[in-house]
């Protein structure tokens, strides 16, 4: 039990985090679930929990990749994990190399929340990893406006 203890309080120093975030390293984002009432089987086939990383922006030109994974509200650490999906951004060649660009991600979590066994949490810890974009140069600035969770 005293392991527990340790693993929330880990996730618990997460706190506030400031948007923008300037996507450089590893960041860990403690998100707020729209509702944390156990939903039926049919409510969840209706409306599936959407996990959105809003206001990407980079550079067209840029080689910009990065994952994405959820954790559960009261354990960290790679068992309590699961990986949620991937950013990848390809060179754009037909455009000018620092032309900025800006989207949105949206990955679907009901099922991860259920494998989890993270459905009646008031919050999920949202990990995104930068991969490497092969250039090693550390240019490709990325930065993200807001993550949050909603029903679609």
């Amino acid at each position: 039990m005293a392991e527990r203890k340790t693993l929330t309080a880990k996730k618990k120093s997460v706190g506030v985090t400031e948007f923008p975030i300037i996507l450089d390293k590893t960041v860990k984002v403690l998100v707020k679930r729209p509702n944390t009432k156990s939903r039926s089987k049919e409510e969840k086939e209706e409306k599936e929990e959407i996990l959105v990383i809003n206001g990407i922006e980079l550079e067209t030109g840029a080689l910009v990749k990065f994952d994405v994974f959820i954790n559960d509200e009261d354990e960290v650490g790679p068992e309590s994990s699961e990986f949620a999906g991937s950013f990848t951004n390809m060179p754009h060649i037909h455009r000018r190399k620092d032309e900025k660009m800006k989207t949105c991600l949206k990955l679907g979590i009901t099922d991860l929340l259920e494998d989890l066994d993270a459905e009646d949490d008031d919050d999920v810890l949202v990990t995104i990893v930068p991969r490497d974009s092969g250039r090693g140069k550390g240019k490709d600035v990325v930065t993200i406006e807001s993550i949050q969770i909603e029903f679609d």
